[in-house]
């Protein structure tokens, strides 16, 4: 049927409008298509700790305030150089990288292939050598952080099984940060341990550790001396067997005196035993009670031990990062601290026994743990701090508190707490309260009854409803 010319004039029009709006269709999904590349340039452009929201329960990407302030204030340039082979990069260790990136512009990230540059570990051979390990470099120091470093994993005894269980911690910031401070520092401070009296030496473990704290140890023999070193920042006394004499008393005293500081660890001190080491101590406003303690309350002990206090830790910038991380401290063999009367000190309680707690007077020469006529009542102090001026003293009464063993025990909260004490006093505050994050990831236990309710709530009735509503709207729909 041949169309008229009215007809013809309708069908150009409607083509004209089709492909005017095809235009505009094909325009809009041009234009939508180059605003969402832009958008994605411009967000990769920012940084990571803009475009990526911590929402891990442990915070894993979330920087201290502590690294903040150190990162931030650095006045030279850093390298932080992940060693990992392509395509095996750890992506929380690479997303915590550039969170330290982006807190200054002096900091800088990259990675580096070892199977392609193997040249780049040849001055870390002595080191823990794994992928993803980091190299935290300035233009003066440099440092290794393994990948053992940064994920740490804690061993401790189940005594219902007889067995080891472990646990993982993301230990990440603080080796990292440790690290930037480390190679940015014009001084490090120097901690002295006292010898010559039967001490008991660090550990390796303990001595790695506060060496990654950025402090330096050396041995100190003061018998040969007419003073402590200047350069001391701190003096650890590990359970010495004797007595130190009376003129290293005084040295010790007027090192207190001109700001010094020291970290004391004992033994159980006998009546009449230890006289000159009492000195330094009654200075600072301390002395020991008689006997070695026991619990008598069973949540505050090791359970069959009840020798092996588990104590109240009290708040103090050396324990409240043991506090908010949930720790326990284990004391083993322990001895009450007391406060002198009249002292000008400024004493506070870090450890403290339950009231159930009582002195065995006997002491290493007792028979039986339980309590007899003239043992004395609790509660004690097992660990204080004490300042007087500028002088600083902590004292740890317990044997075998700093040990492997025994710190193992409580996933390393003793050496924390010996850590703490010596930043603490080095006045390196930010090392105090980073410290690791636990992986442990907590699980929602939902009774049977409870979970058989949801189940028929969410598979039964819920469907059902749906259901129904559906017939209703398809009824309405079918009668309108």
């Amino acid at each position: 049927m041949k169309r008229t010319p009215e007809q013809k004039k309708i069908a150009r029009q409607s083509r004209s409008r089709a492909l005017r709006a095809g235009g505009y269709s094909s325009f809009a999904v041009v234009l939508v298509v180059l605003i969402a590349i832009a958008a994605n340039m411009a967000v990769a452009a920012l940084p990571s700790s803009i475009t990526k929201i911590d929402v891990t329960e442990q915070s894993m990407y979330s920087l201290s305030d502590q690294t903040r302030r150190i990162v931030s204030t650095i006045e030279v340039p850093v390298t932080l150089t992940l060693i990992a082979t392509k395509g095996q990069e750890d992506s929380t260790v690479t997303t915590l990288l550039e969170r330290y990136q982006a807190l200054s512009d002096l900091v800088t990230v990259e990675t580096v292939d070892p199977t392609v540059t193997p040249s780049i570990l040849n001055q870390y051979q002595n080191e823990d050598l794994r992928q993803n390990s980091v190299i935290v470099k300035s233009e003066t120091r440099d440092r290794f952080v393994s990948y053992s470093d940064i994920y740490v994993y804690n061993y401790t005894m189940n005594y219902q099984t007889y067995s080891y269980d472990y646990t993982v911690d993301f230990d990440g910031e603080n080796a990292l940060t440790s690290a930037i401070h480390y190679v940015t520092s014009a001084d490090l401070p120097t901690v002295y341990a006292l010898t010559g009296h039967g001490e008991t030496a660090l550990s390796e473990t303990a001595q790695s550790l506060v060496e990654n704290d950025n402090m330096t140890i050396e041995d100190l023999s003061l018998l040969s001396l007419e003073a402590v070193p200047e350069d001391a920042d701190s003096i650890i006394i590990m359970s010495p067997q004797t007595d130190i004499s009376s003129d290293e008393a005084e040295m010790l005293i007027d090192y207190l005196d001109a700001g010094g500081s020291i970290v004391l660890n004992t033994e159980y001190i006998a009546s009449g035993e230890m006289e000159n080491l009492l000195t330094v101590t009654s200075h600072m406003g301390l002395t020991a009670t008689e006997g070695i303690i026991v619990e008598g309350d069973g949540q505050m002990c090791l359970r069959g031990y009840n020798y092996y206090l588990l104590p109240t830790i009290n708040s103090h910038d050396i324990t409240d990062p043991l506090i908010s991380g949930g720790y326990y401290a284990l004391s083993p063999v322990s001895q009450g601290i007391a406060k002198l009367d009249g002292t000008q000190a400024t004493v506070t309680s870090l450890l403290t026994t339950s009231d159930s707690a009582y002195a065995k007077i006997a002491g290493y020469e007792m028979t039986s743990t339980d309590k007899e006529d003239g043992d004395i009542d609790g509660p004690f102090d097992v660990a204080a701090a004490s300042v007087l001026g500028e002088g600083k003293l902590v004292w740890f009464a317990s044997a075998g508190i700093f040990t492997d063993e025994v710190n193992s025990m409580v996933s390393g909260a003793n050496y924390n707490l010996a850590l703490n004490a010596l930043n603490w006093m080095c006045e390196q505050a930010e090392s105090i309260s980073i410290r690791s994050k636990s992986l442990e990831t907590s699980q929602l236990t939902v009774p049977a009854a409870q979970s058989a309710l949801f189940s028929t709530l969410f598979v039964g009735l819920v469907p059902l409803a749906l259901l129904a509503m559906g017939l209703v709207i398809w009824y309405r729909r079918k009668r309108a």
